[in-house]
């Protein structure tokens, strides 16, 4: 009698369900006089697979189409949760709330059992770069034409949080510079050269590729390099920094209250898609040799109650430093890891963008404001692509960087006394003249020989001239050759 009955309950069944997916059993409890639910695991699992969850380095993922976005287990909890109330059955409803918390939320077996996605995601080459807009996939590529393609016909998949929320247009080159960005960097910028040199940097922070061995941080300063504590900003530093952050993922950090030397949550803000890390406001004193192992090894990232994670090289974000000050630093090991752009004082307090462009960046933008920002960025990236980060070589920025260096007085000393070679001179003189013509703001000198020295190596290195380095009785010399 149980045995037909069970027939007919599940007769019943199949019929009330037809081809949905279920992921439980219904049982008639002939005690209580009630029916009652069960969850069946291995149909919870395979459910859940045919809903796209899977694991991407060990961590939960919801991939619809080819368009992924990290989940949590209590997302994937909630999702199967409003498949089982579309049933409108209030003792499934129920049923599923206490076995699926302990399954989904307590046990998570069956969320860590989920196969590893059988995809990766789309990334960048040495050669091609792929941008996520709303209506499809820019493909840009060196001395090419941009092409756009619809999401179903790449393979690969890719990041939900990486798509921009409005679309691309695929417009002439000759409306490259007639957006109100364009003309912003060129209002920043002195020359052709210059132009071209910032427009690189800009395609390098916006490439994703990242090349082994030119591990590179971009510091972006000012021409007009105030030291003496009067640092001046507003030059558009941020903005450029923004306009990166429109294109791709950004993790920034206060660069006067950030420690990357002993902090080991220092880059808990970093995920899986970020592409630049921003130190903003780097202090005069920032130390840039705490970044060399990130720059150029895995990236460990540990958040407060989590175990660490290594991001590989390739995948871990570019740097981009913005300072009002010098960074210091010129030996190789600094000179291989950095590349240095400055702006113009085009703009500066008591002229913004804002008075030039009128509309506030950005927030102010109709579509088509930003159909020509997307196709100059898209520009910046093509030139990156052919012809690699492009120096901007300037004397008169030179010397400002060695004054910042070292000191303006200095640099007036040595050139009217100490620029002759084959002449030996004395480390000593240096500092007393110093001290003596431009008064107690150099007394610090008396107590850090060192720093002598290093000036004079930065001089030499300005002018190109080679150092013989010597000893007289107590005192150190030096001979320009």
């Amino acid at each position: 009698m149980n045995t037909a009955l069970e027939k007919v309950n599940d007769k019943v069944f199949q019929i009330k369900y037809g081809q949905a997916e279920v992921f439980w059993y219904e049982k008639y409890n002939t005690s209580k006089g009630y029916k009652e639910y069960h969850l069946k695991e291995p149909e919870l699992r395979i459910y859940l697979k045919k809903q796209g969850f899977r694991n991407y380095n060990s961590e939960p993922v919801h991939i619809t189409g080819n368009i992924a976005k990290k989940v949590t287990s209590e997302d994937i909890f909630k999702h199967a949760l409003k498949y089982v109330e579309s049933f409108e059955e209030p003792g499934l409803e129920a049923m599923f709330l206490k076995k699926g918390e302990t399954e989904l939320l307590k046990n998570k077996a069956i969320i860590i059992s989920l196969p590893e996605c059988e995809i990766d995601p789309l990334s960048d080459t040495k050669t091609t770069s792929y941008k996520y807009y709303r209506n499809g996939i820019v493909i840009v590529e060196s001395e090419k034409d941009f092409q756009l393609k619809p999401y179903e016909k790449i393979k690969g998949f890719v990041w939900e949080n990486t798509i921009k929320e409005r679309d691309f247009e695929l417009l002439q080159d000759e409306v490259i510079e007639k957006g109100i960005f364009a003309r912003f960097v060129r209002n920043i910028t002195n020359n052709e050269d210059h132009f071209n040199s910032v427009c690189t940097a800009i395609g390098y922070l916006i490439h994703t590729y990242k090349d082994q061995r030119k591990p590179m941080a971009i510091i972006i300063n000012d021409e007009n390099l105030i030291d003496e504590g009067k640092p001046q900003g507003g030059t558009g530093k941020g903005l450029l920094v923004k306009a990166i952050a429109h294109i791709v993922e950004k993790a920034s950090y206060n660069g006067k209250n950030s420690d990357f030397s002993n902090n080991k949550f220092a880059f808990q803000n970093v995920e899986e898609t970020t592409a630049i890390l921003l130190i903003d406001d780097a202090p005069r004193n920032f130390d840039f040799e705490s970044l060399f192992s990130v720059l150029t090894d895995n990236l460990p990232v540990e958040k407060k109650h989590r175990a660490v994670k290594e991001i590989t090289y390739e995948k871990s974000p570019k740097f981009v430093i913005t300072t009002n000050y010098t960074i210091k630093g010129d030996s190789s090991s600094f000179k291989r890891r950095r590349f240095d752009i400055f702006l113009n004082n085009y703009y500066h307090s008591g002229h913004t963008p804002e008075d030039d462009f009128g509309d506030e960046f950005f927030h102010g933008w109709d579509e088509k404001e930003w159909q020509l920002f997307d196709f100059f960025m898209m520009a910046c990236l093509r030139s990156f692509l052919s012809l690699g980060l492009t120096p901007y070589e300037d004397e008169g920025l030179r010397l400002k960087m060695l004054k910042n260096e070292t000191s303006a007085d200095f640099i007036e000393l040595m050139e009217e006394n100490y620029n002759l070679k084959n002449i030996s001179y004395t480390y000593t003189s240096i500092r007393e003249n110093l001290i003596q013509n431009y008064g107690e703001k150099y007394y610090f000198l008396e107590k850090n020989y060192k720093i002598i020295v290093e000036w004079v190596d930065r001089f030499a290195n300005h002018k190109g001239y080679s150092i013989q380095k010597g000893r007289i009785g107590v005192g150190k010399t030096f001979l320009f050759a």
